[in-house]
């Protein structure tokens, strides 16, 4: 129902609401058999959370409940989003999903939220509008809509903030005893369902996260066994960054924190937008893998060597911002190779790592450190230097740690 999200850059941080593409609404009211019954057995149909709550608020005005608004928060865990929205409005054509960012925590849309004591601390709110004068600015504009009733009713959920379901009503009265008997009879059957699949989303994004998004696809297709893998053609990169341990000792921890972000967004980015995916961070070095598509070897190249020299560009404008306040600038060594890798869970019988093993991997590393010894900051082997489609250069043959013969080493000309 609320479907995962991947994200490589956040919005800015003023903008703390990144919409989606509108949901076109369903459009007239549901009567189909016993309200809770149907909950459970016809909501789950929707794929998108802006699907669920235009079927189940449609089907509540079937049942006669005046609504004229309806929506539904999620909360996730995920690095850049606090969670989910959606807003149905009975007289519009579309159903609006939001995502929400964390920066939302600090604005004032939320601090003087209506919404807030019941996502924080689990309260149910009630505003008669009509009886009231209404100060919070979200009140004031649904008075202005018309608005005779709000409820906010919160949602158990698996984490410290609540899931929050809203009613809004522009009948004169607002909601009757009847009326909010009904909400209550229905929002188990909902609660359950949408924590269900909070549940799941919550998964996927802690999944792709700290995995990506392959590895983590994998792993709920069922690979979870040790030694559980395939053998694949791939390209690789594998980066280092320079002097790592002097600026270690030199820099505290805050400082040294944000030089690592810096440099792994610098890298990250390119490599996922080329369809690459990182397989792991190690300590200050990151290896990133490019699946071979349809035997295409030199697509898969292609994409490794583009991603490499964006990442350097955007490294250099990183270093033009750091030589303007005083600090040192961030030097890094890159390795490119192609070949065969097993990609799967390797590790203990119950802590395992999917990640790609072989001679291949072992190349790329060794072709990146060669680069303290090259004084140049790409190097590619000789299976990879030929597919990237671009001028290259040899640089002749290098003793390569771990490896019985020189290799034949490469660099963009």
């Amino acid at each position: 129902m609320t479907d995962g999200v991947t994200i490589t850059a956040a919005p800015p941080p003023q903008n703390p609401i990144s919409r989606t593409e509108p949901y076109r609404s369903h459009g007239r009211p549901i009567r189909d058999g016993d309200l809770v019954q149907w909950v459970l057995t016809e909501a789950p149909k929707a794929t998108t959370l802006a699907g669920f709550i235009d079927l189940f608020a449609w089907r509540l005005v079937g049942e006669g409940l005046p609504l004229a608004r309806a929506t539904i928060h999620v909360g996730t865990l995920h690095p850049q989003l606090l969670g989910l929205t959606a807003r149905w409005e009975r007289d519009s054509e579309f159903v609006e999903q939001s995502r929400i960012l964390h920066t939302i925590v600090s604005a004032p849309a939320y601090r003087d939220s209506p919404l807030r004591p019941a996502v924080e601390r689990g309260e149910t709110v009630r505003h008669r509008l009509d009886r009231e004068d209404a100060t919070l600015p979200l009140l004031v504009e649904l008075t202005a809509a018309g608005i005779t009733d709000y409820l906010v009713q919160p949602l158990p959920s698996h984490g410290a903030r609540h899931h929050v379901m809203t009613f809004a009503t522009d009948r004169s009265g607002g909601f009757t005893a009847a009326d909010m008997a009904m909400i209550a009879r229905v929002l188990p059957a909902a609660t359950a369902l949408i924590e269900a699949e909070a549940v799941r989303h919550l998964l996927v994004n802690v999944l792709d996260t700290y995995l990506g998004p392959t590895i983590g696809r994998h792993i709920l297709a069922g690979e979870v066994q040790r030694r559980q893998g395939e053998e694949i053609r791939a390209a690789l990169i594998a980066t280092d960054l320079r002097g790592f341990t002097g600026l270690s000792d030199r820099y505290p921890a805050d400082e040294l924190l944000e030089l690592l972000d810096q440099y792994f967004d610098a890298m990250t980015s390119p490599i996922q937008a080329q369809g690459g995916e990182v397989l792991k961070f190690v300590g200050d070095g990151l290896l990133a893998i490019f699946p071979i598509q349809d035997g295409d070897d030199a697509a898969a190249a292609r994409a490794a060597c583009a991603a490499a020299e964006e990442g350097l560009v955007r490294l250099a404008a990183v270093n033009e911002a750091r030589t303007f306040s005083a600090r040192p600038p961030l030097r890094i060594g890159v390795g490119l190779h192609i070949g065969s890798v097993f990609y799967g869970n390797v590790g203990a019988i119950d802590r395992l790592d999917f990640t790609a093993i072989g001679p291949a991997v072992n190349l790329v590393c060794r072709l990146e450190g060669l680069t303290k010894r090259i004084d140049r900051p790409l190097l590619m082997s000789s299976e990879i230097a030929p597919l990237v489609g671009r001028t290259v250069e040899s640089l002749g043959f290098h003793p390569v740690r771990g490896f019985a013969s020189p290799e034949e080493v490469f660099g963009l000309a």
